[in-house]
């Protein structure tokens, strides 16, 4: 009985092994591929079944070449295109190939080799002579002259996926880089390619740079260095390049950064060197029209109250901008709501929202008025309606409650089909309408507050023809005037110091080549630019202060047929700014 249940589990055991043995075996079961390929044809056949090559086998020099673009196709080996080194990798059975083809250089696992002997380019395709390709991919090659076609057999095995040989040590990665000059001027830009490799195949995970720069302003020979390391840890040796810079000025330092900084970076700069470049320059011609269809109502002032009340008031029949910027100076939070009230006893009205910039209070005064602005000039709402009716008061806008030192900035077009009066009011946190009778208005204590002409300025502005840097002034109330007004409550003139709630549309009609920049010249300064639909912060992060440095704001090439700029003045910030254009040549 023990013998039998012994021999009955070797029996088993040896199943069960025959069977494992049997399955590895039907895995590795060889293919084979029979290709018939024809010279200048592409078409082909793969066991008898036809495909279409991107590209077909040639012959020179009685010797048959195939493209290797289509060795994944017909022979299933892996072939990539590696831009950075800019060669291309194949992976064979027997080896790792690698053709680097601007400089003509073959390396086999590592190795150079010589790369005339296997491949050569043309029609900006690689291709590979058979009888030196199949030293490592294992076919035969067959050439029927009469019918202009090779024939060639290859056997492969399921789940190979190429070369490798884990008995070999890592081979090092090979640093390498060009440049894309001999000699470079004085502040003329360095162009650097990264060649790097790995001769393995294994992915580049670090590089190291010594002495690289982008540009150099004084002559010499410097030495720039790359070492990489590859995915296993592997270093490379270092490649060293002496890049030479001869004594013939191209750009000096300021203009280097006007030409070539990205859009949208804030430039820092000494004030001597911004005053020497940016100063004393000419102002652009342009057309300026102030639009009159929409009166701007802005209410600014008391710009920090400390009492609740009305902060302002205007009657509004048809369109209007309504712009409010204000601080809690008191020692309470309290609400701020802009009020509609329609005087008609006999019919309703109808106010509509047609665009819109608003922030939730906080303490810092530049940042309620930039992001109020970027909304704004952004703003791509569906009109809002609502009704008021006859002889009845609504809340138009009721903000989130507001502690002391924070403040709120507001900007709405409307549009109404009737007389409304919208009243600016500071009130107690959480009241209702009911209590609106019970403020008194507030007195004028400076800054701006005022029912003004118009609300967008229109500049076009020619840049086709100027040779030197040139200018643009907002908001310094001489070349670009402020908008003037009447106080709904004193009757008393007032004038827009700074032109908020202003929006400006300047249009450029086939500008020339040139940057743009923004430099602040009155103080603090930090607020949105829509350049062709497109934000730009000025600056990028934090406040720019006056003469300290400029934001590039665009840069075009000359072939563009418009540049469109819309600003608006952000709460907050000091004015005037200068928009500058300044030219650039072809360089």
């Amino acid at each position: 009985m023990f013998l039998s249940k012994k021999l009955t589990i070797g029996i088993s055991a040896l199943l069960i092994g025959l069977l494992s043995l049997t399955t590895g075996a039907a895995a590795a079961v060889p293919q084979s591929k029979s290709l018939l390929l024809y010279y200048g044809k592409s078409e082909a056949y793969i066991n008898g079944s036809k495909l279409i090559l991107e590209a077909p086998v040639i012959e020179l020099k009685s010797k048959a070449y195939i493209p290797a673009a289509i060795l994944p196709d017909t022979l299933g080996i892996s072939v990539i295109w590696d831009s950075d080194s800019g060669s291309v990798q194949i992976t064979a059975p027997a080896a790792f190939l690698s053709f680097q083809l601007s400089e003509k250089k073959l390396t086999i696992n590592g190795t150079e080799d010589d790369y005339s002997q296997a491949a050569f380019i043309q029609n900006d395709r690689l291709y590979i002579g058979l009888d030196w390709l199949k030293r490592y991919v294992d076919f035969k090659t067959t050439v029927n002259k009469e019918l202009q076609r090779v024939e060639l057999l290859y056997i492969s095995v399921p789940g190979s996926t190429g070369f490798y040989n884990d008995t070999m040590p890592n081979t090092k990665p090979v640093a390498k880089f060009s440049v894309n000059k001999e000699q470079y001027r004085l502040g003329e830009p360095i162009y650097y390619t990264n060649l790097s490799y790995d001769p393995d195949g294994d992915a580049i995970t670090k590089v190291d740079w010594t002495g690289k720069a982008d540009t150099i302003f004084e002559p010499g020979l410097f030495k720039v260095s790359l070492k990489v390391m590859d995915s296993k840890g592997t270093e490379s040796s270092v490649f060293s390049h002496n890049v030479e810079i001869i004594n013939e000025p191209f750009l000096d330092p300021f203009e280097h950064k006007v030409y070539y900084e990205p859009v949208g970076t804030f430039v820092k700069d000494e004030e001597a060197t911004l005053r020497k470049y940016l100063r004393g320059i000419p102002q652009l011609p342009n057309v300026t029209s102030l639009s009159l269809e929409r009166p701007l109502i802005v209410s600014d002032s008391p710009e920090t109250f400390e009492k609740k009340g009305f902060l302002y008031q205007e009657k509004v029949n048809g369109k209007a901008r309504l712009y409010a910027d204000h601080v809690n100076g008191m020692k309470e939070k309290v609400q701020f709501a802009i009020v509609a009230r329609n005087a008609n006893p006999n019919a309703p009205v109808r106010i509509t929202t047609t665009r819109q910039g608003e922030v939730y209070p906080s303490i810092y005064a530049n940042l309620i008025g930039n992001e109020a602005s970027i909304e704004f000039l952004q703003s791509e709402m569906a009109p809002e309606t609502m009704v008021v009716e006859p002889g009845q008061t609504v809340f138009y806008k009721k903000m989130p409650e507001f502690f002391p030192d924070q403040g709120m900035n507001v900007i709405y077009d409307v549009e109404t089909d009737g007389e409304v009066y919208f009243s600016f009011v500071a009130m107690d946190a959480g009241a209702g309408l009911d209590s609106i009778g019970t403020y008194k208005q507030l007195e004028y204590t400076g800054n701006v507050r005022g029912t003004f002409s118009g609300s967008d300025v229109s500049w076009n502005v020619d840049t086709k023809s100027f040779v030197k840097p040139s200018s643009l002034a907002i908001g310094d109330g001489t070349s670009d005037m402020f908008v003037t007004g009447k106080d709904f409550f004193t009757k008393q003139d007032s004038l827009n110091l700074g032109n908020y709630g202003v929006v400006y549309k300047i249009h450029v009609d086939r500008p020339r080549k040139m940057s743009v920049l923004l430099l602040p010249r009155g103080g603090v300064f930090r607020g949105p630019v829509e350049v062709n639909g497109r934000i730009i912060q000025t600056p990028p992060s934090g406040v720019m202060m006056d003469y300290e440095g400029y934001t590039i704001l665009a840069r075009t090439d000359g072939t563009e047929p418009s540049l469109d700029i819309e600003f608006t003045p952000a709460a907050g910030s000091a004015f005037p700014v200068d928009v500058i254009f300044y030219p650039l040549e072809d360089k």
